[in-house]
């Protein structure tokens, strides 16, 4: 399987994962993500106990055994950039592109797309603009440095010190005092309003990451470790017709572009003539 942007061995993903349940939901999630990624790239795991799956390249000990493994993955990854993924990131499209981010950024993640919400409207020590959105920490990259692991570990600090249910406002607060060079992804990165595709137009990009926040409410999901997640089960035909004909289309994935596309694309080789061809369309509307 070719990626639409390489990788090296500089590269790679990390899950971390406490208790049977999510253990399972991170063999699955990985078995997802190498189904539409290859069989190349790098998967580890961080675990409370040993786990012996082949989707993994390498097992990784948690020192912290908790709900919030995540800093102690990304500060201790063996990777120069590393790609966190939660346990319920289901992988529907290659996002080797964002690799290519962390050759140029110290750290990418998408806005959490509830803005109304509990964990969004908690601000543990001082109002921020609402404009500056937090970062919905379940996938999440970072390209190592000083800086950067100074910065994991003083969010995983004060997690612990301060004891934060939640660590995506913590994360919203030390991200506007750093000088780290984040970077927003479009909201397809880490889709978890999937009520959204059928509503999605043919000139929107395709979805690369769902994030199904209710995965774990699925009873006996985790069980199938040695299987990728049944996309039919966790959307429902309505949202994975339209998932395919989002990802069918996506000409960033390779998609061919439509007629209309290639005529779009000759007409603006000359202007006067595309001109008079939209009055006409206007009027023929």
């Amino acid at each position: 399987m070719t990626l639409l942007f390489p990788m090296t061995n500089e590269d790679g993903f990390v899950f971390a994962a406490t208790g049977a349940q999510y253990r399972g939901l991170a063999r699955r999630a990985a078995r997802s993500l190498r189904a539409v990624m290859g069989d190349d790239i790098q998967i580890d795991l961080f675990a409370d106990v040993p786990v012996d799956d082949p989707v993994f390249n390498q097992v990784h000990s948690l020192d912290y055994v908790g709900t919030r493994p995540k800093m102690e993955a990304l500060r201790e990854s063996r990777f120069t950039h590393t790609v966190y993924l939660d346990c319920d990131v289901v992988a529907v499209a290659d996002c080797s592109d964002m690799f290519a981010l962390l050759r140029q950024f110290d750290c990418i993640g998408a806005h959490d797309q509830y803005g109304n919400a509990t964990v969004p409207m908690h601000q543990p020590t001082r109002d921020l603009p609402t404009g500056f959105r937090q970062i919905n920490s379940g996938v999440m990259g970072v390209r190592k440095s000083e800086k950067m692991l100074a910065f994991l570990r003083q969010w995983e600090q004060r997690m612990t010190d301060e004891g934060e249910r939640w660590d995506q406002p913590v994360l919203k607060e030390l991200l506007w005092d750093s000088d780290l060079r984040v970077w927003i992804l479009p909201p397809e990165y880490n889709l978890m309003h999937t009520g959204f595709m059928p509503a999605m137009g043919k000139r929107m990009a395709a979805p690369r990451l769902l994030h199904i926040t209710t995965l774990h409410e699925i009873n006996g999901v985790e069980e199938k470790t040695d299987q990728p997640f049944n996309l039919v089960e966790l959307l429902g035909h309505r949202a994975l017709t339209a998932l395919y004909d989002l990802l069918g289309r996506d000409r960033s994935l390779g998609a061919a572009p439509s007629a209309r596309d290639r005529i779009g694309d000759l007409l603006r080789r000359y202007p006067r003539v595309e001109k008079r061809a939209r009055s006409i369309w206007r009027r023929l509307r």
